[in-house]
């Protein structure tokens, strides 16, 4: 890398040779995947793994806030795909891995928790159901001074409804 100056009153040049700029190499994955199936899914795994944060996360620069933002909405819908893809083969923990690291890096996806709250239901995991439920309900309190929307609130009451059948069942 070199900083060149040609003219002291005209700026700086930067030359830069032999980079490996993260970002570059991670959209050129992304942009080359082929569709998911069974036999491509470890390369998107690898493609959603290389993700780790927002483009210059550390950094309040304004100017690179568009870019952020296009970053993540394609990670963001990468994740979507490839959590559907694991609901439709019933690999229900692969799709937990996925959702938790979305709650992880964005914990104000609203649509995340409630993924969650569904998946843990499939595997018959009351205790996350809970824990997913109410960490959405603060999360939407402290960060958005929102309550949970109707379609999660229906949900809910429907599935503590059919557990405490379930559990008064297993007393009988």
């Amino acid at each position: 890398m070199k900083i060149l100056s040609p003219l002291l009153s005209s700026g700086y040049k930067l030359v830069v040779e032999n980079i490996v700029v993260e970002v570059e190499q991670w959209l050129s994955r992304l942009k080359s995947l082929p569709s998911i199936q069974q036999t491509t899914v470890d390369k998107h795994e690898q493609v959603f793994q290389m993700y780790t944060g927002d483009y210059l996360g550390d950094c309040d620069y304004l100017w690179a806030e568009s870019e952020r933002e296009r970053l993540r909405r394609l990670w963001l819908h990468h994740a979507q795909q490839l959590s559907e893809f694991y609901i439709r083969n019933e690999s229900y923990n692969a799709a937990i891995k996925v959702q938790e690291k979305v709650q992880e890096l964005y914990a104000d996806a609203e649509d995340n928790y409630f993924t969650l709250m569904k998946l843990y239901e499939l595997l018959s995991n009351s205790a996350a159901v809970e824990e997913q439920y109410w960490l959405l309900k603060k999360m939407l309190q402290e960060h958005l001074a929102v309550e949970l929307s109707e379609e999660v609130e229906v949900w809910y009451r429907r599935w503590k409804q059919a557990n405490a059948i379930i559990q008064v069942d297993a007393f009988n």
